[in-house]
């Protein structure tokens, strides 16, 4: 049996609200970790713990910090992503709603939508931003506050106990679908919602929950409970990619859960953003932001940290976006659930 089945059988109404549940609840954090348990690693972990003490480390500089505003509080902020003009998008999915922030971190706009449930930011197109809408089975093209145009998913999901993910870069949407007992996939759609190109996924949930990223010519599929992703291929073929130097606090507890000693995978990697050369995945710990920068054959080349790392069990970053500007500094936007809802942008440099 699934570890995550307790979860459905306490959730049965959205299922970007399980999502965030499964990703923020049912996952053990390293402030919950059981001091008894075995502190025993896989030996790929432990090369990759080896590895990581190795690797440069960098200082992440805060550029700036909002809440939002008094009137418009950030409450549930789930995904964030850079715009085309330099503007960051942040969905919230307590208010429904999408934040629009000027590059100086001030908020501009929101834009709201009685189509919005649950909101999951896809991509940008332009002027026009593209929102799956997981209950609505489709996703919507928002040109400033209107739906301007919509494709449907695909009807075969499961109603209940699924997990949906959405992304999009130029003429390309995928959606990607898993849920308990069915086989999940990810899906190529055309403007009509048509399936194009189909990869299965195999194995249990837990392996592929996680957002889907398109990486240059092949699309990324990531697993929040191991430091792993799939790689779908242009021809369709899935393959893994190990993203060797990833370390955690929690890797013990998660070798005791592949080997069925402890009951819930623990959350290692809540997301991940590309450039054209490097993934950059939040690496969860115990009160302070550490991002992990890896190169497109999965190897760690960087340690990113901030500035002052603090210990805090309340802690939790959900999501975050990166860009490359003209002079090569990289800047990261991050949105986090607590200790306060908020979205904060980072920086460093050089890119290389």
């Amino acid at each position: 049996m699934s570890p995550l089945r307790p979860l459905y059988s306490r959730i049965h109404n959205s299922p970007l609200l399980l999502l965030i549940l499964l990703l923020f609840v049912s996952g053990c954090f390293p402030t919950a970790c059981q001091r008894r348990e075995s502190r025993a690693l896989f030996p790929a972990d432990s090369l990759s713990r080896r590895l990581a003490e190795s690797t440069p480390v960098d200082t992440l500089s805060l550029v700036w910090e909002t809440a939002g505003n008094a009137d418009q509080p950030l409450q549930y902020p789930r995904t964030v992503l850079f715009g085309d003009d330099d503007q960051i998008y942040v969905s919230d999915v307590q208010q429904n709603v999408v934040y629009e922030f000027l590059p100086t971190g001030v908020l501009n706009q929101t834009v709201e939508s009685t189509l919005f449930s649950f909101p999951y930011l896809a991509g940008v197109k332009g002027d026009t931003l593209l929102v799956l809408n997981p209950d609505a089975q489709r996703i919507d093209f928002f040109y400033e506050d209107r739906s301007v145009f919509q494709i449907p998913t695909p009807p075969d999901a499961p109603s209940e106990q699924r997990l949906q993910y959405a992304t999009a870069a130029g003429d390309n949407v995928y959606f990607k679908v898993i849920g308990e007992g069915f086989d999940g996939y990810i899906a190529k759609l055309d403007m009509e919602g048509r399936v194009v190109e189909k990869s299965m996924l195999e194995g249990p949930l837990w392996r592929h929950a996680g957002m889907l990223r398109i990486w240059g010519d092949s699309l990324i599929s990531l697993c929040g409970y191991r430091p792993i992703a799939d790689i779908v291929l242009p021809d369709g073929r899935v393959d893994t990619l190990n993203l060797n130097g990833f370390d955690s606090p929690m890797l013990p507890r998660s070798r005791a859960f592949m080997l069925g000693d402890v009951d819930e995978p623990p959350l290692l990697m809540p997301s991940a953003a590309v450039t054209d050369k490097h993934l950059y995945a939040l690496n969860i710990r115990p009160g302070w932001l550490r991002i992990d920068q890896f190169d497109r054959n999965g190897q760690l080349t960087k340690r990113l940290v901030q500035d002052t790392p603090l210990f805090s069990k309340e802690f939790r970053p959900v999501d975050l976006d990166v860009r490359v500007k003209a002079d090569s500094t990289v800047e990261l936007a991050v949105i986090f659930i607590e200790p306060e809802p908020k979205l904060a942008l980072y920086q460093f440099a050089p890119y290389k």
